[in-house]
């Protein structure tokens, strides 16, 4: 049987919580570069059927994350893959050296704060910011900024270093 790979778009679910579950994780091109997007479906939790949108669309939410190959422990990725462990599959320990591939958690069920953001071309996405994880219930942030220069802090001269670089004080021999 041949399959056919069907693209999903996250524009459609409003701010909120949901019950959701991890189908798909594909590299895209966005304008500032390619970014891996995990994308969960929106389901009823009583029915455990997936949700449609008021033009009878199936809800959707992604987390887009930089397109690296998950290996900084601050990579979204990571995060995103270590939130979706369940209690078996979570070690406390070992995720901090190694997490699984992110396609071996595709059907894992969790719950998902989402929060819409239009950019400036006016396109839509309906972003998850949380994960509830389902090993615990604790709700997880999975935002994150990328790591800027550092910037030292300025160095602050006491009175007698300010002194010795002005030469004062000093006799030459």
């Amino acid at each position: 049987m041949t399959t056919i790979h069907v693209k999903h778009y996250g524009d459609n679910t409003p701010d909120g919580e949901y019950y959701a579950v991890f189908i798909a994780l594909d590299e895209e091109q966005f304008p500032v570069g390619r970014r891996m997007v995990f994308k969960f479906a929106i389901l009823d939790e009583a029915t455990k059927e997936p949700c449609v949108d008021e033009h009878d669309n199936t809800m959707f939410a992604v987390a887009v994350c930089n397109s690296t190959q998950g290996k900084s422990s601050k990579s979204k990725i990571v995060k995103v893959t270590r939130a979706l462990l369940s209690g078996e599959m979570y070690d406390p320990i070992k995720s901090l050296s190694e997490v699984p591939s992110p396609e071996e958690l595709f059907y894992t069920k969790a719950h998902v704060r989402v929060k819409q953001r239009t950019s400036e071309n006016f396109k839509t996405v309906s972003n998850i910011t949380h994960i509830r994880r389902p090993r615990d219930g604790e709700w997880e942030c999975i935002e994150s900024v990328f790591d800027k220069k550092k910037v030292s802090k300025p160095y602050k001269l006491t009175m007698d270093e300010v002194a010795r670089q002005l030469g004062i004080g000093e006799t030459s021999s």
